[in-house]
């Protein structure tokens, strides 16, 4: 165990990356949480390479570039690791014929298209079937969506496509705060028909923190992740071996640390009330 001190656990490790979740870590919805983007600037002057990265289905990189900036945090496309993009970089790298069918929003297509894979309309042409989020932001199927359903059903029974998805979430809070669909509800309808398991890229798949650490460039046991779900952010990262904070600004609260069993208790080397409380840790400051 570290040393408590304060707020944060004190630690003789020096650290040489950060992987940053956005949703619950930074942001709000569209407002920063208090300090995150002052805390950024600070762990890059303190000469640690940051990464970004969300589970979201829906934006590209560019589109997710604005996002960030418009809370005051300066990020590059390069900066990012978005579950979007980790699957396009996956397809690319085992697809033969580049040919997919993709079910979800413009932001994936977008990614898609730039690592070089072809969008067909025709599901019996596919090599792979892609799957985002075919919902809009009010929990209802899109128009250019709504036929994918079957489309994808077609392209993995007729043409045996390998069947991909960006995330595994089923259900995701809506602007009004009540549950809409996410892209899981998709593939509990695609796999009820077709008895195919997608491959999950996003978290909690071991595959996109590899992605992550291989952008930074940096050893996991001198990485840390800061996430703000136990199942999602702190357990697989735990498992590469970089150390995990978790924050308290998001979906975990302090209640749901003490319902918590010890072994996944365990898994958490640091909690901190907000991302703030990072500096000092990478700092090596003591605050008793």
């Amino acid at each position: 165990m570290h040393e408590f001190c304060g707020d944060v656990r004190v630690s003789g490790r020096k650290y040489e990356g950060v992987i940053l979740d956005i949703d619950g870590v930074l942001k709000r919805g569209s407002k920063p949480i208090l300090g995150a983007p002052e805390t950024v600037n600070k762990l890059r002057e303190l000469g640690l390479k940051v990464i970004f990265l969300s589970n979201l289905s829906t934006k590209s990189r560019e589109e997710y570039v604005q996002t960030l900036r418009s809370i005051g945090i300066n990020v590059w496309p390069e900066d990012l690791v978005l579950a979007t993009s980790a699957t396009a970089d996956y397809v690319a790298r085992h697809s033969k014929t580049r040919k997919v069918y993709v079910v979800g929003h413009e932001g994936l297509m977008k990614e898609l298209r730039r690592a070089g894979l072809i969008l067909v309309n025709d599901p019996e042409e596919a090599e792979f079937v892609v799957a985002g989020s075919p919902f809009d932001e009010k929990g209802f199927v899109t128009e250019e969506n709504r036929w994918k359903f079957t489309g994808a059903i077609r392209a993995i029974m007729l043409a045996n496509a390998k069947f991909v998805a960006v995330n595994p979430d089923k259900l995701f809070p809506g602007s009004d705060g009540k549950p809409i669909p996410g892209t899981g509800t998709f593939l509990g309808a695609i796999e009820a028909a077709t008895g195919v398991k997608p491959l999950i890229i996003g978290k909690p798949s071991r595959l996109i923190y590899k992605v992550a650490l291989d952008r930074l460039g940096t050893p996991p046991e001198k990485t840390i992740m800061v996430g703000d779900q136990i199942y999602t952010d702190i357990l697989p990262a735990k498992e590469l071996g970089l150390t995990t904070v978790l924050v308290l600004t998001g979906i975990t609260r302090r209640d749901d640390l003490e319902k918590m069993d010890d072994v996944t208790k365990s898994k958490i080397d640091y909690v901190f009330n907000s991302v703030r409380a990072l500096v000092k840790l990478v700092g090596g400051e003591k605050q008793c």
